[in-house]
């Protein structure tokens, strides 16, 4: 019995030491967006040596006052995802000529404002950052596509004009895992995914520039395997696949429902330009400003396959320079109206406490509208909750309302009765006949130029 005892109590101990094993395997093996000690991947941190040539340059303009506009170091970082030989059309682009390229060509920027129509005081001094993304964070983020993608009927090609099937991705399906790859390439310590709650804080400006692999991350295909290429050899293309590398299939985003778009702006510091989604249509066909055409945003197809001697022809060398140059100039376009866009007010609020009146005027007691439970009712406690999150932290929202019967009030009821108007509606209903519908609304432009007529009656009043 002693024996026997001895003997299972050996085999418990064997099974748990290979179970230890097995698991300190499976920790060691390579993940996507892991960091371990001599990772061969380069991650950036120039971000944070800007600080001091920040402060030199404030150093320098107190003791020269004359010097505008002021210089301002300003990093964009661009992160390349698909483009070293592993993405769709197995397209290489060379890192170090586009960093070379964009220095040498948008150096600067100097933003504007709104207000006065006048450039500012200040001139960011673009410093660029372009590094390649790892092929498992590659893969990682086509699976996540992947797997977000939901079929929404059918599309026409652009340039022979088929239906093909329309597959539509909801960003913030994805968001989380860009928010992840973000934090890895940044050290930027998250847990799970949570939005920056600190606008003040320091952050590094992002532009994700994404080619991924349509035909690998195909939603319709389920034998393909991802999870396999994360950290094999990807092979190259034949002739024959690179005809092929469309897919026969249309992806585009939707960030909260909104309009379909392939390029999209996150919560955070980042912004997603996917080369292989679209193209996405957008404004009016006969201008150029303002509105988002076919040819707007680059394609790699475009670049790799020549159309004057048919598909699978390596094109020349000046449709790689051309492409250069076009994604040149959406960066430049992204950092002018996302990364350091034009300011509204050339004068920044500094007030520490913000007063927001909300003054109802009513012309029937039958509810007060600042209660809730009411299909018209004002909630207060929202708009306050929203108005929190467009202020800096330290500042105070104090949000005060009140209900007023607009009979007790004369000159008022005069400026509303003045911007009422009516709309005339001409229908034909079911029945065949002509009806005639009036609509009455306020006009919002004359109500505010009443109200102006009122406020300069009320003062002269008071002062004779």
């Amino acid at each position: 019995m002693a024996g026997k005892s001895d003997r299972s109590t050996l085999t418990l101990a064997l099974i748990s030491f290979l179970l230890l094993l097995l698991l300190s395997r499976s920790d060691s093996a390579p993940q996507p967006f892991r960091r371990d000690p001599g990772h061969p991947q380069w991650h950036h941190g120039a971000f944070h040596d800007v600080r001091e040539s920040v402060r030199s340059d404030v150093r320098s303009m107190l003791h020269s006052r004359a010097e505008v506009p002021f210089q301002v170091p300003l990093e964009v970082n661009v992160v390349l995802v698909g483009f070293n030989g592993d993405g769709g059309y197995r397209y290489n682009l060379d890192v170090q000529k586009l960093e070379e390229f964009l220095k040498l060509s948008f150096p600067t920027h100097r933003p504007s404002c709104l207000e006065t129509g006048e450039l500012l005081d200040i001139e960011h001094h673009l410093i660029y950052n372009v590094f390649p993304a790892g092929q498992a964070e590659m893969i990682a983020l086509e699976k996540a596509m992947k797997e977000a993608m939901v079929p929404a009927g059918t599309a026409r090609e652009t340039d022979f004009g088929r239906e093909v099937p329309l597959f539509e991705v909801e960003a913030t399906a994805v968001e989380a895992v860009f928010q992840k790859f973000y934090s890895y390439i940044f050290y930027t310590e998250t847990v799970g995914f949570e939005l920056n709650t600190d606008p003040d804080r320091p952050s590094p400006a992002s532009i994700f520039v994404v080619n991924f692999d349509k035909v690998r991350m195909d939603p319709r295909n389920k034998e393909v395997d991802l999870d396999s290429f994360m950290f094999s050899t990807i092979g190259n293309l034949s002739e024959e696949d690179m005809k092929k590398q469309e897919g026969d299939y249309i992806y585009r985003y939707r960030y909260n429902g909104g309009g379909a778009t392939q390029v999209w702006l996150s919560s955070d510091r980042f912004v997603v330009v996917d080369l292989s989604a679209g193209p996405c249509t957008y404004g009016k066909i006969e201008t150029e400003e303002g509105s988002v055409s076919t040819r707007t945003m680059p394609r790699i197809r475009n670049v790799v396959l020549s159309k004057g001697s048919g598909a699978g022809t390596v094109s020349d060398h000046s449709s790689h320079e051309i492409f250069v140059g076009q994604l040149s100039s959406l960066i430049s376009t992204t950092v002018e109206h996302v990364v350091a866009p034009d300011v509204r007010f050339e004068t920044a609020d500094l007030t520490t406490r913000l007063l927001i009146p909300i003054i109802v005027l009513q012309n029937h007691n039958r509810y007060n509208i600042m209660q809730a439970g009411h299909n018209y009712s004002i909630d207060t406690t929202e708009i306050e909750s929203e108005l929190r999150k467009m202020v800096h932290n330290e500042q105070e929202v104090v949000v005060i309302g009140g209900s007023h019967a607009l009979h007790r009030h004369e000159k008022l009821a005069i400026a509303v009765s003045k911007a009422m108007r009516g709309h005339s509606l001409q229908e034909t209903r079911k029945d065949g006949r002509f009806h005639v519908h009036t609509k009455t609304y306020l006009d919002g432009a004359i109500l505010k130029e009443e109200m102006g007529v009122v406020v300069k009656t009320v003062k002269t009043h008071m002062l004779h």
